[in-house]
């Protein structure tokens, strides 16, 4: 089996490329694919709504609950994970009142 140069597989897959056809069908971006499949923000949020309100398990009621919350930015947002502060006081005599990890070795 012959191995092939990289300059040898770049030009053959340009080829390829330059022989397939273009299908003017094919949508041009992710928002016009949504839009075809019925997938525009106000269809996605109503069905979130009524899955809110109808499904049949607490769970995916829950579940959409949470989607809801996450869109609003009100669940997982920076002010409501908590805020530590940790203070290290190192008292040592030895060396009155400088901080020893500042002391070279």
């Amino acid at each position: 089996m012959a191995l092939l140069s990289p300059s040898q597989i770049h030009s053959a897959l340009r080829e390829v490329q330059k022989t397939k056809p273009a299908n003017p069908d094919d949508p041009v971006n992710l928002k016009e694919l949504l839009v075809k499949n019925n997938l525009t923000p106000d269809e996605v949020l109503d069905n979130l709504s009524s899955q809110m309100r109808t499904a049949e398990t607490p769970a995916t009621r829950l579940r959409a609950a949470e989607v809801a919350l996450r869109l609003n930015g009100l669940l997982d947002s920076d002010t409501t994970k908590p805020d530590f502060h940790v203070t290290i006081n190192i008292i040592d005599s030895e060396f009155s009142g400088t901080n020893p990890i500042l002391i070279p070795r």
